[in-house]
């Protein structure tokens, strides 16, 4: 998912304090067609919601579903959405916890904009037991973190949800004051959640949490070291390995990810990441450089066609001076490789494309 410009504002039905039912107006809105009922009694205008990418629409659904008031932390995929990470698909549910085994599977909300609700029962670290996990979150007051190596319940309470403010959902609420979430702690949601996504998926996920994680002078061992116990199926440590062992900070984009996981499933060789080139002074930093001279470089649309918003500079002028940069790398000898989303998608043409450029084979 593309990091969220939040355009869309939720407005949630209440009284004021003139005593008018705000309900009934937002109702009339809908009925003439400048407003949307995202979920009951939560509304946003329709020229926004239109407008809006579905990665943003997403998080407005994760919004709404936070001001009615729904029981059970956020988990899975919408907590690594609240965390801010990127999702290279937009989840098809809202995922939350419950401590009530009956609610456990997918609950459809009202109305042909609401997500489905998926609620999941809280992951039992290894040698705690379900009767003990229940008791410990559903114990009030409880602030510890993970750590005691005994897993009592007592160690348990609190570790699976904290009340944050997401910075993603921040403009989303017509609330001032923003909306306080209850989701998972980010070592969990990525333990819980990246070794059942398909590989792919999962590499962009970790790519990225990776490079938040050494920002903050951790290692992904310190940051996960206490939170380990909670992947006690052999099948998703399993997964997980893989997936750590594939992974680097270096991956500057949902995109460049990907491109590392086609790059590595068409049989060719690992590339360099963030490579420097200096010509006349400047400094270039390549996407991927392989032996031999061959450089790689992905293009999303986004860097032009949002060039304006995102650089202060013009999508012409962004195309020029992407320009004058390949220039400058080819004057050094090396042979400029580019490919986008659709090559990404289509994986007979990125091969044949770098097998034409020289892309050396694994």
């Amino acid at each position: 998912m593309e990091q969220p410009t939040a355009p869309i504002t939720l407005v949630q039905a209440a009284l004021e304090a003139g005593g008018l039912h705000t309900g009934t107006v937002l109702s009339r809105e809908v009925s003439r067609g400048t407003r949307l009922r995202v979920r009951p009694g939560v509304y946003a205008e329709s020229q926004a919601w239109s407008e809006a990418l579905p990665s943003e629409r997403y998080l407005a659904s994760l919004a709404a579903a936070a001001m009615t008031g729904s029981s059970g932390a956020f988990c899975r995929e919408s907590a690594l959405a609240l965390h801010g990470l990127p999702l290279l698909r937009v989840p098809a549910a809202v995922h939350r916890r419950t401590l009530h085994r009956s609610q456990v599977g997918v609950h459809r909300s009202p109305g042909r904009l609401s997500y489905p609700t998926r609620f999941h029962e809280p992951p039992l670290p290894r040698g705690v037991t379900r009767a003990q996990m229940r008791l410990a979150l559903g114990a009030e007051n409880s602030v510890a973190e993970p750590g005691d190596p005994s897993w009592t319940p007592t160690a348990l309470r609190g570790i699976a949800s904290q009340l944050v403010t997401p910075e993603c959902l921040r403009g989303f609420a017509a609330d001032p004051v923003g909306l306080t979430v209850p989701v998972e702690p980010l070592p969990l949601a990525l333990l819980d959640t990246v070794p059942r996504m398909p590989f792919e998926q999962a590499v962009v996920v970790l790519d990225a949490a990776l490079a938040r994680i050494s920002e903050r002078g951790l290692t992904l061992d310190e940051l996960l070291q206490p939170w380990q116990p909670f992947l006690r199926v052999a099948r998703l440590r399993t997964a997980w390995a893989r997936v750590v062992d594939f992974a680097d900070p270096r991956s500057e984009s949902v995109g460049e990810s990907l491109s590392r996981v086609r790059i590595s499933e068409l049989g060719f060789a690992v590339p360099e990441l963030q490579s420097v080139v200096r010509v006349e002074g400047r400094e270039y930093r390549l996407d991927f450089e392989w032996e031999g001279g061959v450089v790689g470089e992905f293009d999303g649309k986004q860097k032009y066609l949002r060039s304006q918003e995102l650089f202060g500079r013009s999508a012409e002028e962004a195309v020029y001076r992407e320009k004058l940069r390949e220039d400058a790398i080819r004057s050094t000898g090396r042979r400029v490789v580019r490919w986008s989303w659709d090559d990404l998608h289509h994986p007979n043409i990125l091969r044949d494309r770098l097998t034409r450029f020289g892309v050396p084979r694994a």
